[in-house]
């Protein structure tokens, strides 16, 4: 016991000696924070930081709801570089990785998100998160639009790189997204709700809780974001409130798929920024950088690269074939149903000629039999089961000729949808506008008159004329 009582002061005045100059250091450089709302992504980085409402696989940092929208298996990586983050100055890289599994759970379509985050803040702290997520895809569906719904649980643990001192908490983050049509989306959330505390190596902090609110919206090649954020106190430092404006423009390659340019701006107190970033996807790839530079201190520029792999995407040499054989299969079938129909109509001419001669041949026999009063009723019936015969085929010659009419304005139909189909996968490979006018124009001309509703082709062409 004694022994044991003897080496207790000195291992703890070791640990207090390791504490305060890990204090020391702390001061000596910027103020430190754990689990602060960094941008996730060379995506956000490039717009400005991150967004409650921009459609992007990382965007389950910002806002658990998001991520719902997925409907393929993604993962991928992504790097940052900063000495800034969003409650002012500091030294940090930081390394992640996630994955997104679309499921379905208790009957409706919903995507799990798993992420990992490991962060150093210049060799005095480290810090390390993994979170799991669940977002909802069209939980509710109105006249106004679709409501989505997300929640996420973070593990967090933060360890000085000196001592072994080391903290771990739980954190949770909620958020809900609204998109009113395609195009748009609005939304809110709330990150670090509970507002975990650490004690690490005698610095002692929370996780800040963070509030967003966002919009953004989608164009043939223009992606605008608008983001309010609203921080508590953390590092020492009282919060601050954070608005973020970005802009991308997609650049369409005739084989090299999409090229993208962002720019974006971060005007908060302590850590406003002036950022830019571009981005490349192809298939099922997509990797971006990402570059933000101060407007206030040290002009140090942080840098951010992410890469995103996607899984199921269809060839689009493949689909084309498929769409062309259901084509042909379905062309093929027509025909024969036309064929079948004119066959059989042509079959009820003649039976129609044959009892017309019929009819004549009864209505001379009759004039005939004037007098013949016995068998006068019995030709009378004849003649009118003939009639009625006669009805029924030239009804059903009728219900030939509308199915023959509805046919052909089902092939119309069809025919309308291919090209239309066409249409979008040439606009979605990145056709030039002129190519999507001349589409168009050639689809308005040839199904003007068919009867059939070519309002989405007119609608598209107004759009590309705009």
């Amino acid at each position: 016991m004694g022994a044991n009582n003897t080496g207790r002061p000195g291992g703890t005045g070791l640990r207090s000696a390791a504490f305060c100059c890990l204090l020391l250091l702390s001061l000596a450089v910027s103020s430190r924070a754990v689990f602060e709302d960094l941008p996730a992504g060379a995506r956000q980085a490039g717009f400005g930081g991150q967004s409650a409402a921009l459609e992007d696989p990382l965007s389950l940092y910002g806002n658990p709801a998001l991520p719902g929208a997925s409907r393929k298996f993604e993962t991928g990586a992504h790097f940052l570089s900063s000495e800034r983050t969003t409650q002012g100055p500091a030294e940090l890289s930081a390394y992640g990785a996630w994955a997104l599994l679309p499921r379905m759970a208790y009957g409706r379509m919903g995507t799990l998100s798993i992420a990992g985050l490991y962060r150093d803040d210049g060799g005095v702290l480290t810090q390390k998160a993994i979170s799991f997520g669940w977002g909802t895809w069209q939980l509710r569906r109105g006249p106004a639009g679709v409501l989505d719904l997300g929640a996420s649980l973070k593990i967090l643990q933060a360890a000085a790189s000196t001592g072994g001192d080391s903290a771990s908490g739980v954190a949770v983050d909620l958020g809900a997204v609204f998109r009113p049509d395609s195009g748009h989306a609005v939304g809110f959330s709330i990150l670090n709700l509970n507002n975990p505390s650490f004690d690490v190596g005698g610095l002692k902090d929370k996780a800040p809780l963070v509030i967003r609110l966002g919009v953004s919206e989608r164009r043939e090649d223009y992606t605008l974001s608008l983001d309010l954020a609203r921080r508590t106190a953390s590092s020492g430092q009282k919060g601050n409130i954070s608005f973020n404006p970005g802009v991308e423009h997609a650049w369409r390659t005739r084989r090299a798929g999409l090229l993208y340019s962002r720019a974006g701006l971060n005007l908060a107190e302590r850590a406003s920024a002036l950022s830019a970033g571009l981005g490349w996807k192809h298939l099922a790839t997509e990797l971006s950088y990402g570059l933000a530079v101060p407007l206030t201190g040290a002009i140090v520029p942080a840098h951010s690269l992410a890469l995103a792999l996607r899984f199921g995407d269809r060839d689009v040499e493949a689909e084309y074939e498929r769409l062309i054989r259901q084509e042909i299969k379905y062309r093929k079938d027509l025909v024969e149903a036309l064929d079948e129909s004119a066959r059989r109509e042509n079959l009820l001419k003649r039976e129609l000629a044959s009892m017309k001669a019929e009819i004549d041949s009864l209505n001379a026999r009759l004039k005939d039999t004037v007098e013949q009063k016995a068998a006068e009723s019995g030709e009378k019936e004849r003649l009118a089961a003939v009639v009625r015969r006669q009805a029924a085929a030239e009804a059903e010659l009728r219900a030939l000729a509308e199915k023959r009419k509805a046919d052909k304005l089902a092939q119309l139909k069809y025919d309308f949808s291919l090209d239309w189909q066409a249409y979008l996968k040439l606009k979605g490979g990145g056709a030039p506008s002129d190519v999507l006018k001349s589409s168009l124009q050639r689809m308005l001309a040839q199904y003007q008159d068919a009867g059939i509703d070519i309002s989405q082709a007119t609608m598209e062409l107004q759009s590309l004329v705009r």
